[in-house]
Parts: structure tokens; sequence; C-alpha cells
């Protein structure tokens, strides 16, 4: 499941629409896989190792390309959908971000760090909400982070190097509050921005540091990119706006946010609650769960609201209760809560 879009000379967008059954709705947007020429080509991110390999291949070969004949791959981030198919391209010269300038790299490392945080994760919330199927949620996380590679042979990148795919004269560009090692790719002669994982509408899928998040958002927006080409979703025009856009909206979401929690709510309340619906699928809600909490977070460091409490119990807000209450709203069932 697969669509081809062709984006300038040379320059195709391969949306790679398959997902894992119970993948968080903020995984469900197309993968982006760019594919850059004339020869010898590169591709921008590699797609899932396992997940989108068969569709990545088959769509190439439309684009008159063979997989031998990727001469390079530039994965925007050490997260296993950017990253991890290049094991799909053995012939291909990898470059990722790394400020230490250390290669080979222990990807299985990496990516088993990001696998038991959220593994202990979802063992304090299979602890605290009643009927939270933790079966599930390991099941998917095995499948979405398979194993890999401990000697990934590959080119490192740091802040200002420039590395060529096809046409395009990269700029490397780290944006910090997303994931460690990940980077924006501009090419100053046409203005085209490779974004990554910043989210050019609404939330991101994945952030680590609010802070930094936002330093990169203007960070990126200062570049004046006239396009944004980013790993999920569609491309944007009026690149350098929908930027602007996009660090008002998180300021408008932190500050929302801090109205929201006058009652002290947990992050499992909140998600419930003021979202305006309810997550029945466990990994939707662990996804979300780690989202806010980032957020949560920093209205705490920032002192905008008050915190009480550890985990998943913890309560955020202008008047925190007893953070030893209940996980849920009030009429759920006792025994569903649990203490920090």
């Amino acid at each position: 499941m697969y669509q081809i879009e062709q984006l300038g000379e040379d320059l195709f967008r391969i949306a790679l629409q398959r997902h894992l059954e119970f993948s968080p709705e903020a995984l469900r947007a197309p993968t982006n896989v760019y594919l850059c020429g004339p020869a010898p080509w590169a591709l921008i991110n590699a797609g899932h190792p396992s997940v989108h390999a068969e569709d990545l291949s088959h769509a190439l070969s439309e684009c008159g390309v063979r997989a031998d004949q990727i001469d390079r791959i530039i994965a925007t981030s050490w997260e296993i959908d950017c990253v991890g198919g290049a094991q799909n391209f053995p012939n291909a010269e990898l470059f990722v971000l790394s400020p230490d300038m250390f290669a080979p790299g222990d990807l299985e490392m990496i990516i088993e760090r990001r696998r038991a945080a959220l593994r202990e994760r979802t063992s304090e919330l299979a602890a605290a909400l009643e009927g939270f199927d933790a079966g599930i949620v390991h099941t998917w996380l095995e499948r979405f982070y398979p194993r890999q590679s401990r000697a990934l042979n590959f080119v490192p990148l740091r802040q200002g190097a420039r590395v060529r795919a096809g046409r395009l004269d990269l700029q490397v560009h780290p944006c910090s509050g997303i994931t460690a090692g990940h980077m924006a790719l501009f090419d100053e002669a046409s203005a085209i921005l490779f974004s990554g994982d910043v989210a050019l509408s609404g939330l991101p899928a994945r952030m680590d540091d609010a802070a930094g998040y936002a330093t990169s958002i203007e960070r990126l927006a200062a570049l004046n990119p006239e396009r944004a080409l980013p790993n999920h979703g569609r491309p944007f025009e009026r690149a350098r706006w929908t930027l602007v856009r996009a660090s008002r909206f998180l300021t408008n979401t932190l500050s929302s946010a801090a109205s929201a929690l006058f009652n002290g709510p947990t992050i499992v309340e909140f998600i419930e609650r003021d979202r305006g619906y309810e997550l029945h699928e466990p990994v939707e809600l662990l996804w979300n769960f780690e989202l806010f909490k980032v957020l949560f977070d920093e209205l705490v460091r920032t002192r905008t609201i008050q915190a009480e409490g550890e985990g998943v119990t913890r309560r955020y807000g202008v008047d925190v209760d007893d953070p030893r209450a209940e996980v849920r709203s009030a009429g759920s069932n006792p025994s569903s809560s649990s203490s920090s």
C-alpha cells in the first residue's frame, strides 16, 4: 500500500501507508520516503525494516529504480521507521546524525532503550488501570521495534555538514526535543526543507523535550523554506508560514492545557476527558501518555502549574489534590487506582 507523488525533477515522495495493527493514531499517517535523483539515487529515510520493506521495493520499481541502484540513505533520525529500513539496502551508504562522530553504531542498544522505557510505562499503566491490556502493548512493541544490528556502519553527520542527495545539496540542522539524533535537511537553492518529525499540523508523534522542540521549530522557520517535506503526512507549501503556525499551535496548546488542569487531573484523566474521547486501545493510551507527560512536565518546569505524586498517578494543575487519589475520574472503580 503506497502512493507515489512527483515533487520535482527526479524528486519523488513515496507515501507508505501500511501500519501495524493497534498502532496509535499518530503513527497511522503515511510514512514518507523521498527518492532523490538522478543516478546515483538517494533516499531520505528508509521506512520501517519489515512493515514497509515490500511496499518500498515495489514503489522504487515503479519509479524505474532497483534497490541495488540506491547509492545512499540519509536518515533524519535513529527512530526505527527512519533508519531501520536501511538494512534492506546493503549496497547503500548510510548517513545519520552523530554529534560524537562515532561509527559503527549499536542500533539495537538505541532501540532497546526505547522498548524498555515503553515497557516500564506499560507496567505502570497496567498496575493502575483496571482492564488495561498490557499483552497487546508488548506484542505491538516487539513488532514495531524488532531486533536491530549491533554494528551499524554509517557516515556520521553533525551540525552544518552538507550531503548530496541527487540534485540536492542538503545542509544538516539538528532538531532537539523530538528524539535523540533527529535532524532536518535544507537545500538552499530550492528552499526545500526535509522537516523530519517536526509536526506541521497538530502535535508531533514523538517528543522528549517541549522547550527544545519549540526552539527547533523557530530555527527551521528562520531558514525561510518554501516547501516542507515531512516524515509523515503531506508536504506543505509556504513552509516558513507553516512552521510559524506550528510554533504558535504548540504555545497555544501549552496555554490551553494549563487552563484545563484547574482541578488537578492525572494524564489519563486529561486524555479521556479533556480531549473529548475515551481511549480503549492500550497502545493509543500509552503513546498519548508519553506525549502529554512531556508537555505537562514542561508546564511544571516553568512553574505554570503544580504537580504532586509520581508516575501515572501524578496530578497536574493549579489546585492539585491528594496524589494518592484514584487515577480515573469520580464514579470509577476504586480498585483501579494505585498509590504513588
